[in-house]
């Protein structure tokens, strides 16, 4: 127990002792905190191995990504196109579109509504509205300004004709209005639908035009005609993107000379998506060592060195990837990883083998995987991609990974419950100690006093008696 001794003037100038309350409760609590230590230690790895399992999962994710590209046929089916004019039109194409020649000719170009309607001399006159209000019919809905839809302000009784452009672009439809000075104190409000084809056109009624001014259309909806290859189209695009597979045309002008758009295989990129995938495997097989590394075999073990098995999962995509590609659509075709130039290193992780990859692509490697690849093929329902789906999940499931992060972190959340427990059991523990010890200072105090105050009287008796 910690006594001090302090002077004090009470009782005839003697001593007082009394006990330093705040450091003997600390001494206490050290002992009694001992339980709490240990269990914020626990709590503090179980948010590393929630951390870690995070960390390897968007690792497999990325590696999925990379796998989902390699077995994808349009990764390796890149296409060029090419076009006689492109003042008539421009063509582009994308992965696994079909390849060929094709004759295109431009008939008719699509169009919208463009109406002009003059007679302003500034931004701020007025316009006169029939009493039914101003309708604008939209792509075959009318929007009216006496009953607006919801969240649109009714127009006011004596509009402006900015007031009036302002209403019809509060529609949120497909149409738009500008007030546009044409020249000096000559206006002109125009409205115009956003959208091209006869199924957008726009018209109005109910308004009165201004100072002697007309309403004319410049332009007038309409579908684009295209024929391809001896076909006529209609569509109500200039940007027509249904008649190809995997190609798009946008129509500029019209021509009566047929167009010729190519449509010819890309460059092979099947180099950069393998070594993609090597890339991805090997992040995530580096990032599993690390994890699982042990004091045997590492200066700084993992978070998951005495439970492995946690991770157990990563041997297994290891293992599916092992057993290379299967293709065609039978999928009775395959392929080693090491004939495409992926070699496995002692450690787990790949080798990307130049020289090999140039021998399988000269033995036309390209066209075998443009045919669609599976990895780790065993069925249509066991396969590498499968297997990893089922742990990293996908829309409307969870996956195994996942089902295990929520386990850790039900767990962690329990600890936390029993950490607030305990903290209330211990602040009460606190506060016992400090009400205890300082009514034992207190009597410790008062004790002191009385002492002091016997031996000066007795000081005082025995010095008279010497007397």
């Amino acid at each position: 127990m910690a006594v001090s001794s302090t002077s004090s003037s009470a009782g005839g100038g003697g001593s007082v002792a009394s006990i330093d309350v705040a450091a003997v409760v600390e001494q206490l609590m050290t002992i009694e905190k001992k339980p709490l230590d240990t269990l914020t230690g626990a709590i503090n790895k179980q948010k590393l191995v929630i951390s870690d399992l995070g960390v390897i999962k968007s690792k497999v994710a990325v590696f999925q990504d990379a796998l989902n590209d390699f077995e994808n046929a349009n990764s390796y089916n890149t296409v060029d196109v090419s076009y006689t004019d492109k003042s008539v039109l421009t063509a582009t194409g994308s992965s696994g579109a079909l390849l060929g020649n094709f004759s295109v000719t431009v008939s008719e170009r699509a169009s919208a509504d463009t109406w002009t309607i003059s007679g302003f001399t500034a931004t701020d006159n007025s316009v006169t509205v029939a009493n039914t209000g101003f309708a604008i019919t939209v792509a075959g809905t009318t929007y009216n300004s006496e009953s607006p839809p919801t969240g649109v302000s009714a127009l006011t009784a004596s509009p402006t004709v900015t007031d009036l452009a302002n209403w019809i672009n509060s529609l949120d439809a497909e149409v738009a209005a500008s007030v546009i000075q044409t020249s000096g104190s000559n206006y002109v409000l125009q409205i115009y639908g956003t959208k091209t084809g006869t199924t957008n056109a726009v018209s109005f009624t109910g308004l009165t035009n201004p100072i002697g001014g007309a309403s004319t259309q410049s332009t007038t909806s309409g579908n684009a005609t295209v024929t391809v290859n001896g076909t006529s189209f209609t569509r109500s695009s200039n940007t027509i993107s249904d008649i190809v597979d995997g190609v798009t045309f946008k129509l500029i002008s019209t021509s009566a000379t047929a167009q010729t758009v190519s449509v010819t295989r890309g460059s092979d990129n099947s180099k950069e998506v393998i070594i993609k995938m090597i890339d991805s495997f090997n992040d995530l097989i580096n990032t599993y060592k690390s994890m699982t590394a042990n004091s045997y075999n590492s200066d700084k073990p993992g978070t998951f060195a005495s439970d492995p098995t946690t991770l157990a999962f990563i041997n297994e995509i290891k293992g599916r990837f092992a057993k290379g590609v299967t293709y065609g659509s039978a999928m009775t075709n395959s392929i080693s990883m090491a004939s495409m130039g992926i070699d496995f290193l002692i450690d787990g992780a790949l080798k990307f083998n130049e020289l090999r990859f140039m021998d399988a692509q000269n033995a036309g490697l390209q066209d075998k995987l443009a045919q669609g690849v599976t990895v780790g093929y065993v069925s249509s329902t066991n396969n590498l991609t499968k297997y990893i789906k089922d742990l990293v999940g996908i829309t409307g499931s969870s996956g195994s990974l996942t089902d295990v992060i929520t386990t850790e972190k039900q767990q962690i959340n329990t600890l936390y419950k029993r950490q607030t427990l305990l903290q209330d059991k211990l602040d009460k523990v606190q506060s016992n100690l400090v009400n205890q010890y300082s009514a034992l200072n207190s009597l410790l105090y008062q004790l002191s006093i009385t002492s002091n105050s016997l031996t000066s009287a007795l000081d005082a008796l025995s010095n008279n008696n010497k007397n």
